[in-house]
């Protein structure tokens, strides 16, 4: 699974993949244009048995931040 976000000229891609070992895991990357037609991309990994807690953690991100 993929979802795109654009946001102003960054764009955001948050993708559920499957390992080899079967387990499930969560890539958020961000994606910029460079200045010479070549865009930057960075990465995060969050691995199926932090999930929850990588998002509890976001949760309460996002409230301080409103």
């Amino acid at each position: 699974h993929t979802r795109m976000v654009r946001a102003g000229k960054r764009t955001y891609f948050v993708d559920v993949r499957e390992a080899k070992n079967n387990k499930k895991f969560l890539i958020i990357s961000e994606s910029t244009p460079s200045g010479d037609g070549a865009f930057s991309r960075s990465s995060v990994l969050v691995f199926q048995e932090d999930i929850e807690s990588f998002f509890e953690a976001f949760s309460e991100a996002r409230e301080l931040a409103k």
